[in-house]
């Protein structure tokens, strides 16, 4: 028997709940503790009994409410948040309603994310180092560019350092999306409540005028404390304007970017998240001074794969990772199991089979695809750029004898400017992939950026 995983500790600072622990939740959740409270609803840390899987369940009860207004409000929060799909939002799995200790409820399950919040490794006094802070602005703007390009725009209105998380490999996740109802809301409900965090929230805002241009002053005033190590109230100046200081330990770029995100007048700061995300890549930006090391930047040349300066001899490190990524004909035969699993007899015999059904015209295909894609691979690897790209979408292609591959869109900064491209990509691999990771790449900026997949997997 398989021991179920443990629970991961508790905060320093627990909030009481009424739910106990080990108490059940729907047909298939079993609470472990709580993680928050707000007035709209609460948050526990559950087991997923069918899984093992470590979920949140964030609730709505009944008594907390005086008519059916705020589960109305609840149910179109779960049903915009149930179609996202990013790296930088935690997944949201299903929403339900459960009598909880006789009380009506609504439940909406989402993935746990573990790890620090900024605001923790701000109270640690953790230091971060300049370039980490323009890789988080940038995977921030990355997030806030998806949320608000959905139809209609999301707008989360709560962005501080105590609702991002970061991941085990450094990456960001904006959570706490009970502050996004002005998407939510019903014909005629006041749109004149306030969401939102003193501090970190634009003069608009207050007046319940919330839009995409506020979102970014809330990651302005964000990487501001990030920077300093002091909350944006430090900086208040007359009529509630933040004074950024000339100089940050950050960079002149990313000083600037952060002084235009926090403009009181919301047509003075960029146009939208993309926008700025532009601009700090352009090559100014991205450039950092000597010694200000630290986290990598999107489509920085030679940082990632390993691979010495173009051109380079297809040998040693880079003939390991050309092989890595060049399948064979029977690879590209078989492409829903894992690259390095060997093939099962049956597989042998399916293959012979087809083989012979189809006149030996199956393999000669594949054999073709291959060779060809072998001799693509070795021109990216000998001449090609390295870099990062964000996944947008996958979606499968149709090869030959109804083999089906992924065919993965991505974009990439690249020479101050954004670029786009998609390749085929075993669906095995693919399908563990979301829109907004990022995958290693290679790319030829002398033909038009035109670029290959070779990492990520």
């Amino acid at each position: 028997m398989i021991a179920d995983p443990p629970f991961p500790p508790p905060p320093p600072h627990e909030p009481s709940a009424s739910l106990a622990s080990g108490q059940r939740v729907g047909r298939r959740y079993e609470i472990h503790r709580p993680l928050g409270r707000g007035g709209f609803a609460h948050t526990y840390l559950a087991r997923d009994t069918d899984t093992g899987r470590h979920v949140a369940l964030k609730m709505l009860r009944s008594r907390a409410v005086a008519d059916l207004k705020s589960y109305q409000l609840f149910e179109r929060e779960a049903t915009v948040l149930l179609g996202l799909r990013h790296r930088g939002v935690p997944e949201f799995v299903e929403f339900f309603r459960a009598d909880v200790e006789g009380e009506p409820t609504a439940v909406l399950v989402m993935e746990y994310v573990e790890g620090a919040t900024l605001a923790r490794l701000i109270d640690e006094q953790t230091v971060f180092a300049p370039l980490q802070v323009l890789d988080l602005a940038l995977e921030m703007l990355g997030i806030l560019d998806y949320l608000h390009t959905r139809v209609p725009p999301i707008l989360h209105r709560d962005i501080k350092p105590a609702n991002v998380i970061l991941r085990a490999d450094g990456g960001p996740v904006l959570v706490d999306f009970g502050a996004v109802r002005n998407v939510f809301r019903a014909p005629g409900e006041s749109s004149s409540t306030v969401i939102g965090t003193y501090g970190y929230m634009p003069y608009e805002q207050y007046m319940g005028r919330a839009s995409p241009a506020s979102d970014l002053y809330a990651l302005g005033a964000t990487l501001l404390h990030l920077s300093t190590g002091r909350p944006p109230s430090d900086f208040m100046a007359g009529e509630g304007r933040i004074e950024v200081p000339a100089s940050l330990p950050v960079g002149d770029p990313l000083c600037r970017a952060i002084a235009r995100l926090l403009d009181p007048s919301p047509a003075r700061r960029y146009g939208s998240a993309r926008e700025a995300r532009e601009a700090l890549l352009s090559p100014s930006a991205v450039a950092a001074p000597a010694g200000m090391g630290g986290a990598l930047v999107p489509a920085r040349p030679g940082a990632l794969v390993g691979l010495g300066p173009a051109p380079r001899a297809l040998e040693g490190a880079t003939a390991t990772e050309y092989r890595r990524v060049a399948h064979s004909m029977w690879r590209l035969m078989d492409p829903t199991n894992p690259p390095d699993e060997r093939w099962g007899l049956a597989s042998v015999i399916t293959v012979a089979f087809f083989s012979i059904l189809t006149a030996g015209i199956l393999p000669l295909v594949f054999f073709e695809m291959s060779r060809s894609r072998k001799r693509r691979l070795r021109r990216f690897f000998r001449e090609g750029t390295p870099g990062i790209a964000e996944m947008l979408d996958s979606r499968p292609e149709d090869i030959a004898f109804g083999v089906k591959y992924a065919r993965v869109r991505y974009e990439f900064e690249a020479d101050g400017s954004t670029q786009r491209g998609s390749d085929l990509v075993l669906p095995v691999i693919a399908d563990r992939w979301r829109p907004g990771d990022r995958v290693e790449i290679l790319y030829l900026p002398e033909r038009n950026y035109d670029s290959v997949i070779v990492g990520g997997f």
